[in-house]
C-alpha cells in the first residue's frame, strides 16, 4: 500500500483530527474517502457536461425511438 504526505497547517490537521475521531474512522480513512469523493463528483460533472453538449448538438436517439429500433419484430 501506497504513503501519500499532506501539508497542511495545525488548525486544519486538528479539525480533520477531530472529525475523524468523531465520525468513527481514521484520518487516513477520513482523507482517502474524500479524494475519492471528490474525483467521482468531477467524473460526474464532466459526464454530464458531455452528455449535455451531445443533446445540445442534437446527436442523440430519443429513447422511444431508440426502444422502437431494438424491440424484436
Amino acid at each position: 500500500m501506497a504513503t501519500i504526505t499532506l501539508r497542511m497547517t495545525e488548525e486544519d490537521a486538528r479539525l480533520i483530527r477531530r472529525y475523524a475521531e468523531m465520525t468513527g474512522t481514521t484520518v487516513s480513512q477520513f482523507v482517502r474517502q474524500a479524494a475519492l469523493d471528490r474525483i467521482e463528483d468531477e467524473y460526474d460533472r464532466s459526464a454530464l457536461a458531455r452528455y449535455l453538449e451531445v443533446v445540445e448538438r442534437g446527436d442523440f436517439i430519443p429513447y422511444r425511438e431508440a426502444r422502437r429500433d431494438w424491440e424484436p419484430e
